[in-house]
């Protein structure tokens, strides 16, 4: 099968752009013809098919404080940038798009009208331009400007597959966007990847906190580190990722004991250090979707300190402590720490299940089923002259 994989950007080194790479290399392995269709970025490969600029991006650029203001218009309103001819000559049999922020909705809704296509919802942005519901409930006016935007970008994805991470990934949209219950679409829940044989995972450190993230407020982490000096925890806070708080972090390592700054991690770097890690700690400040760091952890066996706004959907009540707010979390992070091996050791156990359902075959298998029913789908609405 030929499959075109189509994504924004890869001008962020994020979960979504990890799991384009992954599920192309895994779907190559299988004998798939599989090319990366996306706009030119600094981390971009060579193998990448470059899409064009559309005219909001390149008007945005010259306009400064009206960057956003261009890009959210353009992801609605601008049918320039990626066109049919950029795939045309590849003659994909099946269209999987991720995220199209940054494409616009009408040249997905073109792609849609030529070819099966699906789309991986990574984020909550059919609800709101700000990805995670940020915008919803500040006023009516606004409101109502999002309820009409949405009603569009629905109007625009009927024929497009919506692929949910997560039952509660949907329910969420559906809530904001009821609409949307209308598109077509399945559950097909993430996974990642495993090099090798799986690891063999010792018991975690109670008191050894993991970070893994975009170093930034939204993800929590200068929460995070306000609630580590407050605890007193007497263990390890280790993390891990880059970002704008890069500073903050590196002064409250010289500060506070046991704050340990790890960097980018490849996948050896995270491995070893969710060996050391009791706990990960999740403390991000939006609604997150399906956030790979999670699944991590799960699969390595190890529970979870997280956010309410943020709750994981892939993990039990029983892999879970979760909290509202700074004063909250540092209560957590002394439960956690000072746990009793019996208790934490059940957690454990209820994270390495939740982890099992994770498997990584299995969901490329659940990828290339969607492919097939979408493909037999578009030729039974289409008749007997439907393109191969």
């Amino acid at each position: 099968m030929r499959i075109a994989m189509v994504h924004s950007s890869f001008a962020i080194r994020g979960g979504a752009e990890q799991y384009v790479r992954d599920l192309t290399r895994a779907l190559s392995a299988r004998g798939h013809d599989v090319r990366i269709f996306s706009r030119d970025s600094e981390q971009a490969e060579s193998a990448d098919q470059a899409v064009g600029r559309r005219m909001s991006e390149r008007i945005g650029a010259r306009s400064g404080a009206l960057r956003k203001v261009f890009t959210h218009l353009g992801d609605v309103a601008d049918p320039t940038g990626l066109g049919l001819s950029d795939i045309q000559g590849f003659a994909p049999d099946m269209v999987h798009v991720h995220n199209w922020q940054g494409l616009g909705v009408l040249p997905l809704a073109r792609l849609a009208r030529a070819y099966p296509i699906c789309h991986t919802v990574h984020d909550y942005a059919i609800a709101d331009p700000n990805n995670a519901l940020g915008n919803r409930g500040r006023s009516a006016a606004l409101d109502t400007a999002l309820q009409l935007r949405s009603a569009w970008l629905v109007s625009q994805l009927r024929r497009v597959t919506l692929l949910w991470p997560a039952a509660r990934t949907r329910e969420i949209v559906e809530r904001h966007v009821p609409a949307a219950g209308r598109l077509p679409g399945r559950v097909v829940p993430l996974a990642v990847p495993e090099d090798g044989p799986r690891p063999v995972w010792r018991r975690g450190h109670t008191d050894t906190f993991l970070f893994l993230g975009a170093l930034s407020p939204h993800k929590g982490v200068d929460m995070l580190l306000d609630a580590w000096r407050l605890a007193g925890v007497r263990g390890r806070l280790l993390v891990a990722g880059d970002g704008a708080l890069r500073d903050r972090l590196a002064a409250e390592a010289r500060d506070v004991p046991g704050i340990k700054p790890l960097g980018f991690l490849d996948a050896a770097g995270k491995e070893a250090a969710f060996q050391e890690a009791g706990w990960l700690v999740f403390p991000s400040q939006w609604a997150e979707n399906f956030p790979i760091s999670c699944v991590e952890a799960l699969r390595a066996g190890r529970p979870i300190v997280a956010s309410t706004v943020a709750r994981p959907p892939m993990a039990s009540d029983a892999a879970l402590l979760t909290f509202e707010g700074r004063d909250q979390l540092v209560a957590a992070l002394r439960r956690a720490a000072s746990m009793t091996a019996p208790e934490y050791d059940r957690m454990a156990a209820a994270a390495a299940a939740d982890g099992e359902a994770l498997n990584w075959d299995r969901h490329v298998d659940a990828i290339v089923d969607t492919y097939e029913a979408v493909r037999a789908d578009r030729r039974s609405v289409a008749g007997p002259q439907a393109r191969p």
